[in-house]
């Protein structure tokens, strides 16, 4: 069905693909709110920019998100306070209440149609749980020691009932999509933009990047993929999900706001398209590969909205992909090799992080230092803090690398594939990645990852094949949708 974002968006410039040999001072890779608000920073500095998407732009994980921006973080202030220092803490939501801050002056200049507005948050809980209100009162404090104004919203204005909410005044919310195309055409004028331009290759000592039809040199490789292509150490200690969303028109419109159901796991929000209301709601989290099978995740969503919010059947649905960094912050900065940078851990906070990261990005090309791009900076080392989502991601690693190596298939044959479906199918002692058509043509895939060479799992709420191993992703044809592998699933051709 797509994201709310793009659909109905009025179709903007094309940028063709790169086709030749071309040179710069940086070439950016990603197309996204990072990509696109770095290369327009420094293409505005004076330097020489090359920006390259994989597919369109705005069209991969910044398209697929709320549309919220905020200082706080999602997994709560009061969680990340845990693990780092008060002073620590206060600076992550600086940063960030001046990234919104420069998302504004950049929409106000160039995507007046992406319809910028400030607006609330709110936290609320719905049921009267003695644990859910210790949680909730545990982030107003973090919310105020942060250097936030938090309120106590005794009846939040929600049209159904709620135990007890808090309230920040002066986040905000838009369009990601058109944000980020409107940014492109301004960008355009000043760089080369093109689409339809994967990167097939990357060689950091002489500073290059390759695409299947052209190739990039520069001084500084921008890698803002959501994850590093290729192999990198922090992959390490990322956990990789994905959420799931859906948009509906309703009767029982929402408030302005952003609005996290923390009890329930769900983000709602209002949203106001070709005159009408609409809910998005966002939620049911999951480790990629790891979906529970025949889990239907926006159904889900749709159940719990329809009692309390009047919807019926949502018009959209979609859900991104989350790297979630084992010590609570993002890695933005220079990678092991001086001229590679990188900005990824975003969590379930990309789109403010995205502008954070292209502004510590960019100053540090330009040769500024700051706290903050020593806070963020991908070189840390923070044992105590990241053992134990690095020690939990590195056991599913290798579980899924022996144990899913020695499972066995869940089909014997490909006529056992229903239309439609995906099936890992073991014939005579060798595994294949069978997805049959709706018009019951078979695709057989090699099922080996080529990142780490893990076992992909079908994913029957994408239609994908998504690896537990760093998250790689393949549609059913076994090309990549998501990194960090950068060349498909090998294909077999049926006699």
């Amino acid at each position: 069905m797509g994201s709310v974002w793009m659909a109905g968006a009025a179709p903007g410039p094309a940028f063709p693909a790169l086709r030749g040999e071309a040179a710069a001072d940086v070439v950016v890779v990603g197309g996204g709110i990072t990509g696109v608000m770095t290369a327009l920073r420094l293409s505005e500095a004076g330097l020489k920019v090359v920006l390259l998407e994989a597919r369109d732009i705005g069209g991969g994980n910044t398209g697929l998100s709320t549309g919220n921006l905020y200082a706080l973080v999602s997994s709560g202030l009061h969680a990340l306070a845990r693990r780092w220092r008060d002073g620590e803490v206060r600076e992550v939501v600086r940063l960030r209440a001046e990234a919104v801050d420069a998302i504004e002056r950049l929409a106000r200049l160039h995507a007046p149609d992406c319809g910028f507005a400030r607006c609330p948050a709110r936290i609320v809980v719905e049921r009267e749980d003695a644990d859910a209100l210790e949680s909730l009162q545990a982030e107003f404090e973090a919310c105020r020691e942060a250097g936030l104004a938090p309120g106590w919203d005794a009846a939040p204005p929600l049209p159904f009932p709620v135990a007890r909410g808090l309230v920040v005044e002066g986040q905000a919310q838009f369009n990601p999509y058109l944000f980020v195309r409107g940014l492109a055409e301004a960008l355009a004028t000043r760089a080369a933009v093109h689409e339809d331009s994967p990167v097939t290759g990357l060689d950091a000592s002489p500073g290059s990047v390759e695409t299947p039809q052209g190739r990039v040199a520069a001084r500084h490789i921008v890698l803002a993929t959501h994850t590093p292509p290729g192999f990198n150490l922090v992959q390490a200690e990322m956990e990789v999900h994905r959420e799931y969303g859906i948009a509906a028109p309703t009767d029982r419109p929402l408030p302005p706001g952003i609005h996290w159901v923390r009890d329930a796991g769900r983000s709602l929000r209002p949203y106001a398209r070709d005159g009408r209301d609409w809910l998005v709601v966002v939620g049911e989290k999951h480790k990629t590969g790891e979906a529970e099978p025949g889990v239907r995740y926006r159904q889900r969503l749709l159940d719990y909205a329809a009692p309390r919010l009047g919807v019926q059947a949502p018009a959209f649905g979609w859900s991104a992909q989350q790297f979630q960094p084992a010590d609570g912050l993002p890695y933005i900065g220079p990678s092991a090799h001086g001229n590679v940078w990188i900005a990824t851990g975003f969590a379930a906070d990309g789109l403010t992080w995205g502008a954070v990261a292209a502004r510590l990005i960019a100053d540090g090309i330009l040769g500024q230092e700051s706290e903050a791009a020593r806070l963020l900076t991908p070189r840390r080392f923070t044992p105590l803090k990241s053992a134990p989502t690095w020690g939990r991601e590195n056991a599913a690693v290798v579980r899924h690398l022996v144990a899913d190596r020695l499972r066995d298939g869940e089909a014997a044959r490909f006529a056992d594939v229903p239309p439609g479906e995906g099936r890992l199918v073991e014939v005579d002692g060798r595994k294949y990645a069978v997805h049959r058509t709706d018009a019951g043509a078979l695709r057989v895939l090699s099922p080996v990852c080529p990142h780490l060479k893990c076992i992909v799992q079908w994913n029957a709420n994408e239609r994908s094949w998504d690896c537990p191993c760093h998250g790689s992703r393949f549609d059913a044809e076994g090309q990549v949708l998501d990194g960090p592998a950068l060349t498909p699933l090998e294909r077999y051709e049926l006699d």
